[in-house]
C-alpha cells in the first residue's frame, strides 16, 4: 500500500507537486486551498477537500502534508504549523536526485529530478530545489529557501533563510556568505557576500 499525502495550496505548481509526490511512491489524497469556495473542485485528478482554515481548527496528528505554495515566507509559516498540528512533512525527493551520505537536509523540502546535494552540504527545512540545481559541497543552506533549474550555490558558501536563486544564477564558490530574504536574479553571477533583503542581478550580481 502506498503512503498518503495531502497538499497545500492549489495553483499550476500543485501539479508539479503532484507528479513528484507520485513519481516518490505516494498516493495524493487530497488538496486543502485558501480559498472555501473552491472545494469540491478537481485540480489534476485530486480534489480539493477543504479550506486551509477548516484544516488548521484540528490535530493533523500522523498526517503527511506538502506545502505547493511559492512564495517562500508563506510556505515556511505554513509548514511550520502543519508541524505545530502534529502533521508530519516528509522530503519529497525525486528518484533522479543525488544526494551525498554526508550531506544532511531538513524536513519539508520539496527536491526534484536531477538536483544534486554534494559532499557535506546542509540545507535547512521547507526548501525547494528545481531541475538541476546543485548546492556544491560544504555549502550551507537555511529554511525555506528556493534555488531555480540550472542553479548553483557554491562551495563553502553560507545562505540564510528564504532566500530565492532565479534560474540559472550562480553564487561563486568561496566563503561568502548571502543574509535571509535575499533575492538572486536569473543568470546572476554572486561574487560577494551581502546582507538581508538584498535584490542581485548582473554579472557580476549587483545589487539595486
Amino acid at each position: 500500500m502506498k503512503p498518503s499525502i495531502y497538499l497545500i495550496g492549489v495553483g499550476t505548481y500543485t501539479e508539479v507537486i503532484i507528479e513528484l509526490a507520485r513519481d516518490c511512491g505516494y498516493e495524493v489524497k487530497g488538496l486543502y486551498h485558501s480559498k472555501a469556495d473552491r472545494v469540491g473542485e478537481v485540480v489534476f485528478g485530486v480534489k480539493i477537500l477543504a479550506s486551509t482554515d477548516e484544516l488548521f481548527k484540528k490535530s493533523l496528528k500522523g498526517e503527511s502534508f506538502a506545502v505547493t505554495v511559492g512564495n517562500n515566507l508563506m510556505r515556511q509559516n505554513i509548514a511550520i504549523k502543519l508541524r505545530e498540528l502534529g502533521g508530519f512533512t516528509p522530503n519529497l525527493i525525486h528518484p533522479t536526485v543525488m544526494i551525498s551520505k554526508s550531506a544532511k537536509t531538513g524536513v519539508g523540502c520539496l527536491i526534484h529530478f536531477n538536483a544534486c546535494i554534494w559532499t557535506n552540504a546542509k540545507i535547512g527545512n521547507d526548501c525547494v530545489l528545481s531541475p538541476n540545481a546543485m548546492i556544491a559541497h560544504h555549502a550551507t543552506m537555511g529554511n525555506g529557501c528556493s534555488v531555480a533549474p540550472f542553479s548553483v550555490v557554491g562551495a563553502y558558501s553560507k545562505i540564510g533563510n528564504r532566500v530565492l536563486f532565479g534560474i540559472n544564477s550562480v553564487v561563486l564558490s568561496k566563503e561568502l556568505s548571502l543574509g535571509d530574504d535575499c533575492l538572486v536574479g536569473a543568470k546572476a553571477n554572486v561574487t560577494k557576500s551581502y546582507g538581508a533583503n538584498t535584490t542581485l542581478v548582473g554579472n557580476p550580481a549587483r545589487p539595486i
